[in-house]
């Protein structure tokens, strides 16, 4: 059945190309992510039979891969490409909580793909075993190779001693990919006569050498046409080139660049044998590493992020421009058997000269006293380099006395630093809660799954997260209450739940335990925020981006607190510093466009969106490119892209408020006041969690608005300005309130103080809710300020 489902079928008017990817039906055609495609196949191969979440995951993504989330943002870009609702499906039906089904049997209308399957095993007779034998296609692929080998090794040999550009080796890798599918279909067609090549037609024997003949000009050919079409590729599209985004505008000589003398890094270490156990003892050396590092006076350590942010084995010159450091630590693991094998070298990044050169034989069991020697010697060999007074860090052998614990711990901690969603946040627990089954007094282990509810309680919502990571911080202080990493995720948790005050506290602690702790940094900084000392809130972060100029997530609290405070065009300009460093960072993207949008500047945050859901399309990309077409009057593509968002993101209050604006001035606008009844629940939930909370809180004023309750919606948007009084959102969103009651003058002044604020007249004017102010002197006057700017 598959096979004949690779061919092409019909799902109603609906082509399907799995090969492609293609959707041909009564629009424009369109193209579905390969996992989406695989997910079809899956359901159209038991067509009308429920196939369940898990049976899609382990088929598709294998075992132990994909999550809940993927397979959604599959089912999602299917019913996309066929126009189907999950509330009245025609073809993909959801059952909750069990999987889906495929409504309608797949139609094979060519003749090749309604043969019988026994037909479709040609390929596999000895017939065309014989026939690409005799056509020399075999000799010819191997032949190419061998050629295609050698070229590439002569390109990367000798190109750059005869001082050839630097596009020339890729030039040369992609003429010789490109090249052989076109020598073997030269092959297969091309038959050497004495007049010439011409069209082989023939089935039967073939002399020897015109097979040889065959294969050569096959072998010729493909190389010629190849370079034809990667020199029209590179003309109009453009090759790859070594990467130069962060570089550019840099003096390339390393002694040039100026760089702390009392800075360092701890570079990803080699995992020589490859095992996942091996993975787990390096990752986790590096990070203790560092974090002990940081913990001596006047060292500026460079972050976990930067320094993953370099290969293993970084040339120094490298290491110097892209962290800003004067020292670097690199080295490799190796785990055989009952023995453990470490070496470490202390390099100065100015000249790649070695300060240490030390390799260490233990067993796994004394993995942490060689956590503590290598501290110990790399602070001995800097100590003439750093200010008195200088400490050695503190061992924290005695904090676990159970090496497997360890591990499981460090499990966990490397699904925390992946992308949060609710799959990593299930991991994580797993893994910390395996690890406390080996050593219930691991106070390390705790606080991972502190710190796990805390970040989770921003992804799933659920207001039990909080009793729960309350109960795990309290336990870690109990059994060790110097370890920095609790204080920061009780801050968070307390911060989350509008404890301010316990907040700031929180991340003090943090800090007198550590006075270099980013996180304690930027999570103060959201505090003074709240409490409006946003001098002191920017003097926070940047002094986090000054201990670890190379870490995007401090640009990226920079460029939070700048777009809250209305500085859009400055946030923009930092978040550009966050693509910089991370290039695939879609957040990052997603915040470049949103800042742009808000500045007026539709036509840089384009790009930025499209670059954002081309890494990921998740539920910001979809909203906020809902947004975008929303105020560019594309009403049907914003309901589009928005009731995407809220496929990803049910429990979304903003995206459902979003989908019913875009709803409201569509075809079915009578569907709209059911999108806000649903972001009205949710959004009240969030409240109940958090009534400090000034975002929520203006947005439920606009909830209240668009469904008729005019008098909460006035009280809850007073509400937020005395929760946020310098954030420009606020106060527009209160001018649109106002416009809905039909008080327009006072609608005015908060929009005139939005904009004085920073919030962008280009919005203003695009904005369908203010069509009735059009006309008015003042708001013209208002718009018209974006031409003064």
């Amino acid at each position: 059945m598959r096979k004949r489902l690779l061919k092409g079928f019909y799902l109603g008017e609906y082509l399907i190309e799995p090969i492609t990817g293609k959707v041909s039906g009564s629009g424009s055609p369109q193209h579905l992510p390969s996992k989406a495609v695989e997910v079809l196949l899956r359901l159209a191969d038991s067509p009308r039979s429920m196939i369940s979440r898990d049976e899609l995951l382990k088929s598709v993504w294998g075992e132990g891969g994909g999550s809940q989330e993927a397979l959604s943002h599959a089912i999602g870009a299917l019913r996309h490409a066929f126009d189907d609702h999950p509330d009245d499906p025609r073809f993909i039906q959801t059952l909750p909580k069990r999987g889906y089904r495929l409504l309608e049997d797949p139609r094979f209308e060519d003749a090749a793909a309604a043969a019988p399957e026994s037909a479709e095993s040609d390929l596999d007779s000895p017939g065309l075993l014989a026939e690409l034998t005799r056509r020399g296609v075999f000799e010819t692929g191997i032949a190419y190779l061998i050629v295609g080998w050698l070229l590439i090794q002569v390109a990367d040999v000798t190109f750059d001693k005869l001082g050839l550009p630097q596009w020339t080796p890729i030039f040369v890798t992609y003429l010789v990919i490109g090249g052989f599918p076109i020598a073997l279909l030269l092959a297969w067609f091309l038959e050497i006569t004495g007049s010439g090549p011409v069209v082989d037609q023939s089935i039967g024997s073939e002399p020897a050498e015109k097979a040889f003949s065959r294969s050569y000009l096959a072998v010729v050919g493909g190389l010629l046409l190849a370079s034809v079409f990667v020199f029209v590729y590179d003309k109009y599209v453009g090759l790859p080139v070594e990467s130069t985004t962060f570089d550019a505008g840099i003096q390339t000589d390393a002694k040039d660049i100026v760089v702390d003398p009392n800075s360092i890094a701890v570079l990803p270490l080699m995992n020589i044998d490859g095992s996942e156990q091996t993975e787990i003892f390096s990752n986790g050396l590096m990070e203790d590493v560092i974090n002990r590092l940081a913990k001596v006076p006047s060292l500026r350590v460079a972050s976990r992020g930067d320094s993953f942010s370099l290969p293993v084995n970084a040339a120094s010159g490298d290491v110097r421009r892209r962290l800003r450091v004067k020292y670097y630590v690199e080295g490799s693991v190796r785990v055989s058997g009952d023995q453990l094998r470490v070496v470490i070298q202390l390099i100065e990044s100015e000249n790649g000269r070695h300060l240490l050169s030390r390799s260490f034989d233990a067993e796994p069991k004394d993995f942490f006293k060689i956590q503590d020697e290598i501290t110990s010697l790399i602070i001995a060999n800097l100590r003439v380099a750093l200010p008195d007074p200088t400490q050695t860090p503190v061992g924290t052998a005695s904090s676990v006395s159970n090496i497997d614990a360890y591990v499981q711990y460090r499990r966990g901690m490397e699904e925390l630093h992946r992308p949060a969603t609710t799959q990593t946040i299930v991991n994580a627990l797993e893994w910390f809660r395996q690890s406390l089954q080996l050593d219930p007094e691991y106070a390390a282990a705790h606080a991972g799954i502190c710190l796990a509810y805390a970040s989770g309680y921003k992804v799933v919502d659920d207001p039990g997260y909080i009793s729960q990571a309350e109960q795990a911080c309290a336990t870690a202080i109990s059994l060790n209450p110097n370890l920095n990493i609790v204080h920061n995720a009780l801050g968070e948790l307390y911060w989350e739940t509008g404890r301010h005050r316990a907040a700031e506290a929180s991340f003090r602690r943090a800090l007198a335990i550590n006075q270099n702790d980013v996180a304690a940094l930027n999570g103060l900084a959201d505090v003074y925020a709240g409490e409006q000392k946003l001098d002191e809130a920017e003097e926070s972060l940047r002094q986090a981006i000054a201990l670890q100029p190379g870490n995007w997530r401090s640009y990226d609290e920079l460029g939070s607190f700048l777009y809250q405070n209305g500085r859009y065009a400055e946030a923009a300009a930092v978040y550009e510093e966050v693509v910089t460093l991370d290039v695939n960072n879609m957040q990052g993207w997603l915040n470049l466009g949103t800042s742009l949008m808000l500045s007026g500047d539709f036509s840089g945050a384009a790009p930025a969106f499209k670059r954002a859901i081309d890494i990921e399309p998740d539920v910001d990309a979809y909203a906020n490119l809902g947004l975008m077409y929303y105020y560019m009057g594309r009403i049907d593509a914003a309901v589009s892209a928005l009731q995407n968002a809220t496929r990803l993101a049910p429990d979304d209050h903003l995206v459902w408020a979003n989908f019913g604006d875009a709803l409201s001035f569509s075809a079915d606008a009578p569907k709209a006041n059911e999108a806000f009844q649903r972001a009205e629940g949710l959004a009240e939930s969030r409240l109940a969690i958090n009534r400090m909370d000034g975002g929520t809180t203006i947005d439920l004023a606009w909830i209240k608005a668009m469904l008729g309750k005019m008098e909460d919606a006035e009280e809850l948007a007073v509400r937020a300005q005395r929760l946020v009084p310098n954030d420009p959102y606020v106060h527009y969103i209160h001018g649109l309130v106002l416009t809905r009651r039909g008080e327009r003058d006072s609608a005015l002044t908060k929009l005139e103080t939005a904009v004085e604020m920073g919030y962008s007249p280009i919005l203003l004017a695009a904005e369908p809710h203010l069509s009735d102010l059009r006309g008015k002197p003042r708001f013209l006057a208002l718009v018209d300020k974006q031409a003064e700017q």
